[in-house]
């Protein structure tokens, strides 16, 4: 659940649409497209195909910041988009998230594997 600016809202269906008819996969998009930012579900029939798929939401991600958006609109990072959260906000940006989480979370037992990668101070 990216999302863009308005601006860039057509460029980023135009990249998912094209993109995915590129590599052949199977994909439903829905949404809040008043607010810019849609959900693009791959069904993947093979585990290359979900590989494929996850390669291109990493490429997705790198454009959507370049342009201005965000990796996550309203679902979170939770453990599935840690890998975009450095996208946006770089090793200095996770390393001071990952400080107040410290501050207020010394042993680690808050939501686990959330928001940071596993070994991080998550």
């Amino acid at each position: 659940d990216m999302a863009v600016p308005d601006s860039e809202l057509q460029t980023v269906l135009n990249m998912y649409h094209s993109s995915l008819a590129d590599v052949g996969l199977d994909y439903v998009i829905f949404g809040h497209i008043g607010n810019n930012h849609v959900h693009v579900n791959i069904l993947p029939a093979t585990m290359k195909d979900y590989a494929t798929g996850k390669q291109l939401y990493m490429e997705w991600a790198q454009k959507i910041v370049e342009i201005g958006g965000t990796v996550s609109a309203e679902h979170g990072i939770g453990k599935l988009k840690t890998s975009f959260l450095e996208l946006m906000y770089g090793e200095e940006g996770i390393a001071q998230m990952q400080a107040v989480k410290a501050a207020f979370d010394p042993m680690s037992l808050l939501n686990r594997g959330n928001l940071f990668e596993k070994g991080g101070a998550a």
